[in-house]
């Protein structure tokens, strides 16, 4: 009986917070500095509403967890916070990530996938992922017992017989299936109309790797450990996949991740030599913030044994933080778009990623979350960076500089 009514009671809770936010919007408020303030308009409020019900709508997914589940959870964490200092992983936070093989005769299928701009044709390559926790790493058993997860998938986009530029495309979270894959990431418009083969990675336990009933539900139990190996496995997947592009062309690269593909692109930037560019978008860059802002009210107020540790949380995560390590590019080849009504992650994601990469170009949108990606207005910034760094000068007919939009301040750049 208990269980049924926290049940029923944590979408009331969760409605008052999406109206709060929803409440923000309207007041413009500019919670945060070196984030541009923008006028309310009918949009942003839609927008507001539409980020507050995707985070109800995951609550509601989750459920509220019995409390011993948490105190399990939190238990782990201890273990796994004393299992990294006991590495000495805290002072040299790139021994926590093991150094994978080169992929070898991965399996590619021919494919198509329909949506709502058509049919869309592409390759599916898969292949053993091999990665694996530390031995003695808390959570390893756990994180092995997810069957499909070990199969490394991607999907690709690769034009017949010409050496393009390659971008590797990162989805956020509910995603992983060609098909939201391919229309979130305008996949089809970034290979057919900027020329580029495009290689889209499927985080583990999203999309074919999920165990759960939804794409990255694995993630969202209380066991957060399940986070930091995902993380560690994405790098270590994303490495492997940029190494099958080098093995085949010695185009460019460049990567490109959105929401939770950005924490993705961003730290693994850390870790791959001789890219050309990154973007990340409406990037999600610190975990335990993320976690905190969405995490469900009826947490709070049940109290007791739902209560986390956020900065127990914040130490385990550090090794696979995307502010723990920087990319191996310089502050030039950096991008980050964001968008000011964001109400998943928030502004303050965005703003802690372009300090700690030395303040480069950043798009700030009149946006929130879960339509940024998917705005037309989006395209002119996009087609701009790779033009910029996946061609030679002068190869690039679809770039055209004057289109650029907004108006620099200390680096950063306005489109509101």
């Amino acid at each position: 009986m208990s269980s049924l009514i926290r049940w029923l009671t944590a979408p009331v809770i969760e409605i008052a917070s999406m109206v709060n936010d929803t409440a923000a919007v309207l007041r413009g408020e500019q919670r945060y500095r070196d984030v541009p303030a923008v006028e309310p308009t009918a949009g942003l409020v839609a927008e507001a509403l539409v980020d507050g019900s995707f985070s109800l709508l995951v609550s509601l997914l989750v459920g509220v967890p019995e409390s011993q589940i948490v105190r399990h959870g939190h238990q782990e964490l201890l273990a796994m916070r004393e299992f990294i200092e006991s590495n000495g992983w805290y002072g040299d936070p790139t021994g926590y990530h093991q150094t994978p093989p080169e992929v070898c005769a991965p399996q590619l299928s021919r494919k198509s996938a329909r949506g709502l701009r058509g049919r869309s044709d592409y390759l599916e390559m898969t292949f053993e992922s091999e990665y694996e926790p530390h031995s003695g790493e808390p959570g390893r058993e756990r994180w092995l017992a997810h069957e499909d997860n070990g199969t490394a998938v991607a999907y690709v986009m690769e034009h017949k017989g010409e050496d393009c530029p390659w971008l590797v495309c990162t989805h956020g979270f509910l995603m992983g299936q060609a098909v939201s894959n391919i229309q979130g990431l305008s996949a089809d418009w970034i290979h057919e109309e900027l020329g580029l083969n495009v290689l889209m990675p499927v985080l583990p336990l999203h999309g074919p790797r999920s165990s759960t009933r939804f794409s990255g539900g694995g993630l969202l139990q209380p066991e957060f450990s399940n986070v930091l190996h995902m993380f560690a496995q994405a790098t270590w997947d994303i490495r492997r996949q940029v190494g099958w592009i080098r093995a085949r062309s010695d185009a460019p690269i460049g990567l490109y991740g959105i929401s939770l593909g950005g924490y993705a692109v961003s730290l693994v930037s850390g870790f791959i030599d001789d890219l050309s560019c990154v973007i990340a978008g409406i990037p999600a860059v610190d975990f335990t913030s993320l976690a905190r802002d969405n995490e469900p009210w009826a947490y709070h107020a049940y109290g007791g044994g739902l209560q986390n540790d956020w900065g127990l949380v914040r130490d385990v995560m550090q090794p696979v933080s995307p502010l723990t390590f920087e990319p191996r590019m310089a502050v030039g080849q950096r991008y980050i778009y964001a968008g000011v009504a964001d109400r998943v992650a928030r502004p303050d994601q965005a703003r802690a990623l372009w300090r700690h990469w030395g303040k480069p170009e950043i798009e700030w949108m009149a946006s929130g979350h879960v339509l940024a990606s998917m705005k037309s207005d989006l395209k002119p910034f996009v087609r701009k960076v790779v033009g910029r760094h996946l061609f030679e000068p002068g190869e690039a007919p679809f770039l055209n500089e004057s289109s650029e939009p907004g108006d620099e301040e200390d680096g950063l750049r306005v489109s509101v």
